[in-house]
């Protein structure tokens, strides 16, 4: 599954996209806990205390945040879908 990341998430990956090995469907959860798998280094990134998807990142479907999707990460995707990872940013 083909699976994006921006701003700071970018540069801990090290790729602007990357492609893991999922079921197909399979969770939003399962995805954010396969990117972690791959990349222990976005764990303090994109994860709160109780491992959760912290509120500040945005797991992007086709342009909609999980945060608004009706099962949120419990929502089922089959790899057809463009998933982005964005962390909160901030200007000034």
């Amino acid at each position: 599954m083909r699976i994006g990341f921006y701003a700071t998430l970018r540069k801990i990956v090290g790729e602007k996209y990357v492609e893991l090995e999922l079921p197909t469907p399979c969770t939003l959860q399962q995805i954010v806990d396969a990117v972690v798998a791959a990349y222990p280094g976005l764990a303090d990134e994109i994860l709160d205390a109780a491992g959760g998807l912290d509120r500040h990142v945005h797991l992007f479907v086709d342009g909609r945040s999980s945060k608004f999707l009706d099962r949120g990460l419990a929502t089922e995707v089959d790899g057809s879908q463009s998933i982005e990872f964005f962390p909160a940013v901030a200007g000034g």
